[in-house]
């Protein structure tokens, strides 16, 4: 009986619940239908809202851009001679400076010159006209005048709405004043530019292109349909009308059928109901065995992940709260040598050891804040080498306490010896050994440092007869011969004296504690008779021999630059006498700087007289050896003395100041050569430091820009680290100035400094050069390949793009290829060309396409 009352009941109870669930389902419709309704009109005002925005975003650009261009026109030096007293109507309108380009190429209908009192120069589609402003413009300017009059050097124009000829257009008003720091004339006597734009059709049509708005016009307040889109033109009349979408009534219309059609399947949805009850069964019955898969899933990628830890070159740790050793990897027996079992249960810090603070306490400073961390640690492996590690960690939690700590261990024993490899380069003579300039002055910078500093004599030496042997024998002789003689340079000093190398063939010699004229004539004579015993070259008896130049502290103090101009003077002189003899510097010894004052003369004349002239050396992407970026490379065409390298003369422009217009011309002449390449061939400038020390760089790169026309991305400014070393911060905003422009900024010769790493991850470079002297000691030893790698891995690692410079050889080209480096350039490829030729080359060459 219960049975057979049970089943009505059943039955009546899905029918009811069938019923509330249809009315709960309709009421659902329902109340879909009326938020649909509302969100659609929502839709249609956040898209009226948004084309509204755009509408005055388009207005306020198109406003910028003419105060903008009427403010370059005006804030010139130029204009300001020719336009703020009488008009030069000749320079304005003759000579196209303000003539009918301004209506035929950018649209002015109308441009002017006022001031307190009158129209001085009046120009209407593109012709000269006698009328006055007012003529065309019946809103009152005189307070806008007087406002732009007011205006500061560099401050924003003035610009507004407003009927001209009846028609709406902006109006833009801009001072006329010098764009230097002389005197500026007071706001009454300051003359004013106008430019007209006139909203036209086109203007508008084109306008709402683009910004996406259609049918974008102009209309009088009292005409077009009550809902039309429109922004007030200020207090003309008019409005700025266009079309707003309306997406909520497409929505209406394609989700309304849907909610219709969802009646009809109603009866159909709840025949259909039991069926999907038992559909429903099944699929959580499908679930249940979905989710033992999904275990035996996590089972086996739990699996894959020991193995995975087991076979990277990291091994991973694990500790308690005590700082004791639970876990070490199976990779750490292959790394360290050790059994796990030796380490386990001890602390952490009985086997690593961190230079710069107590591992336990680095731990502790982590915290609960679950968050990883790294630091730099050393061991012992097994065989009691010496090795480093990189140890991240972070905190093991439980209820939020730390409970212990866990992380990783990665190998950097290599990358330490190539940081410290770059080190020593960047102190160091690649081909000598000696050291090189940058420790000299670090040797300097430490006597000073002294109670009481010692005398110092400094030696410039210069081999006599050196190059005779390079020119006939080559390169791999002269270098011979120079290893030879650091050797004996080496030999000749004592611990605490100091050789160096400067370059080529000339060497210092810094001797501390070394002061008498005879002891300093004893050894002179000594290190010249050693110099002269002659050099044994694959069987061949070389002979060189020296002359010396001698500055001392006691006299000159101990400036590194001072006593090396002093001793460099006096090497002249020796020179001068005979050779292989030495001389002292004396107040006498003017002939030098009498030299140097008529090279600053001839320099004046030079730039004056435009004697410069550009070389360009290709830059090639390894891969395909495409031409990607071509390097400006100054010459002096000098009347008497022919063409003079960049070593001759820069260090004094640098100097005297004038590497700031020599600079600038290179820029210049640069970018306009750069026009008439292939689009995808970047041009590649250098920087002096001077130029950011004495000049304003930001304004000239973006003045050559605006001049030439050439587009921002296709420059590349080269700088290097001692621009950042005089100033950081200057320099750093200085750069990121420099990078809003859109240049691109490359760190050249990269590694000759300890601080490069840190200027890399300060500052916004998009590229670093390997200096050349790390590419000629290519092939030497794997440890000067290992320090190439280490750069060019560096460079990838920080995104950057690297480029290798001075490569002479085909091995060392090969050896570059092979360790993936972006580009490269040098001799091997091709020498600095002059123009013509660069571009029979461009013709000929592939270059890299956009």
């Amino acid at each position: 009986m219960d049975s057979t009352v049970t089943a009505p009941r059943h039955l009546t109870f899905t029918r009811k619940l069938l019923g509330v669930l249809a009315g709960l389902f309709a009421l659902a419709l329902v109340a879909a239908m009326a938020m649909l309704v509302q969100i659609a009109n929502g839709w249609n005002a956040n898209q009226l809202q948004q084309t509204r925005f755009y509408a005055q975003k388009a207005l306020e650009t198109r406003q910028t851009s003419a105060a903008n261009r009427v403010s370059s026109y005006g804030v010139w030096n130029t204009a300001f001679q020719h336009l703020n007293g009488p008009i030069d109507v000749q320079w304005a309108y003759t000579q196209h400076n303000l003539g009918p380009s301004l209506y035929s190429q950018m649209g002015y209908e109308g441009v002017f010159v006022v001031d307190s009192h009158s129209t001085k120069y009046s120009l209407y589609q593109g012709q000269l006209s006698n009328a006055e402003i007012g003529d065309f413009i019946s809103t009152p300017l005189r307070s806008m005048i007087q406002a732009a009059q007011a205006a500061m050097p560099g401050g924003a124009a003035i610009s507004q709405v407003v009927l001209f000829n009846g028609w709406p257009a902006l109006l833009s008003a801009s001072p006329i004043l010098p764009d230097d720091d002389g005197p500026q004339p007071a706001p009454a006597d300051t003359s004013v530019l106008l430019f007209v734009d006139s909203l036209t059709p086109a203007k508008l049509q084109a306008l709402g292109e683009g910004y996406g708005l259609q049918n974008l016009g102009v209309q009088s307040h009292a005409t077009g349909p009550p809902d039309q889109a429109r922004q007030p033109l200020g207090d003309t009349g008019y409005d700025l009308t266009w079309a707003a979408p309306r997406p909520g009534n497409q929505l209406l219309w394609q989700v309304l059928p849907t909610l219709a059609a969802a009646f009809v399947v109603l009866a159909v949805l709840m025949s259909w109901f039991f069926r999907y009850a038992l559909r429903t069964a099944r699929q959580i019955e499908e679930g249940y065995g979905k989710l033992h898969q999904s275990n035996q899933a996590l089972e086996a990628s739990e699996e894959r992940f020991r193995a995975v830890a087991e076979a990277a070159s990291d091994w991973i740790w694990e500790t308690d709260e005590h700082y004791r050793l639970n876990y070490l990897s199976g990779r750490f027996a292959v790394v360290t040598g050790y059994a796990s079992q030796d380490w386990v249960n001890q602390t952490i810090d009985h086997l690593l050891q961190c230079e710069t603070m107590p591992l336990q306490a680095w731990l502790r400073s982590l915290g609960a804040a679950a968050s990883a961390s790294s630091l730099r640690c050393a061991y012992r492996d097994h065989g009691g080498q010496l090795r480093y590690c990189r140890v991240s960690a972070r905190p093991i939690l439980f209820d939020q306490q730390v409970v212990g700590y866990r992380g990783t261990a990665s190998d950097i024993t290599d990358e330490v010896a190539a940081h410290a490899q770059i080190h020593h380069l960047s102190m160091h003579d690649a081909l000598t050994g000696l050291a090189n300039r940058n420790q000299l002055t670090l040797y300097f910078e430490q006597l000073r440092l002294q109670p009481t500093p010692p005398a110092v004599t400094l030696i410039m030496l210069d081999l006599d007869s050196f190059k005779p042997i390079n020119d006939s024998l080559g390169h791999p002789a002269g270098d011979a011969v120079l290893q030879e003689v650091a050797a004996r340079l080496r030999d000749s000093t004592r611990e605490k004296d100091l050789v160096v190398r400067l370059g080529s063939d000339e060497f210092v010699l810094a001797l501390c504690g070394m002061d008498s004229h005879p002891e300093i004539d004893r050894f002179c004579a000594r290190l010249i008779d050693s110099l002269h015993q002659p050099i044994d070259y694959q069987d061949q008896p070389l002979h060189v021999g020296a002359s010396l130049g001698i500055a001392q502290s006691a006299q000159q103090g101990l400036d590194p630059d001072e006593l090396i101009r002093c001793a460099d003077i006096a090497l002249y002189q020796a020179q001068a006498d005979g050779k292989n003899t030495w001389r002292y510097f004396s107040a006498q010894m003017h002939e030098q700087i009498q030299h140097r004052r008529q090279l600053e003369t001839d320099l004046r004349l030079a730039l004056k007289n435009q004697e410069f002239v550009l070389h360009y050396q290709p830059r090639y992407r390894l891969r395909g050896m495409e031409i990607v970026s071509v390097e400006a490379l100054i010459r002096w065409q000098h009347p008497i003395h022919g063409l003079l390298g960049p070593d001759t003369f820069i260090p004094l422009a640098e100097q005297t100041g004038l590497i700031v217009p020599i600079g600038r011309w290179v820029l210049r002449e640069a970018c306009e050569a750069a026009r008439q390449w292939p689009v995808s061939v970047m041009i590649s400038v250098n920087l002096s430091p001077a130029q950011f020390t004495h000049g304003d760089v930001v304004r000239d790169v973006r003045d050559v820009l605006v001049q030439t026309q050439l587009p921002a991305q296709r420059l590349e400014l080269e700088v290097t680290e001692n621009v950042m070393m005089n100033d950081i911060e200057n320099a750093l905003g200085t750069l990121t100035a420099l990078k809003e422009l859109g240049v691109k900024l490359n760190m050249d010769d990269f590694g000759t400094g300890y601080s490069s790493l840190g200027y890399l991850r300060t500052y916004p470079f998009d590229s670093l050069k390997i200096d050349k002297r790390f590419i000629a000691a290519l092939g030497c030893t794997d440890s000067d390949r290992a320090v190439v790698q280490a750069i060019i891995n560096l460079g990838k690692a920080m995104g950057l793009t690297v480029t290798a410079e001075g490569v002479e050889t085909e091995q060392q080209l090969q050896a570059l290829s092979n360790d993936h480096c972006h580009e490269v350039q040098g001799f091997f490829m091709s020498r600095p060309i002059e123009r013509q030729a660069l571009t029979h080359l461009l013709v000929g060459t592939p270059v890299a396409t956009l």
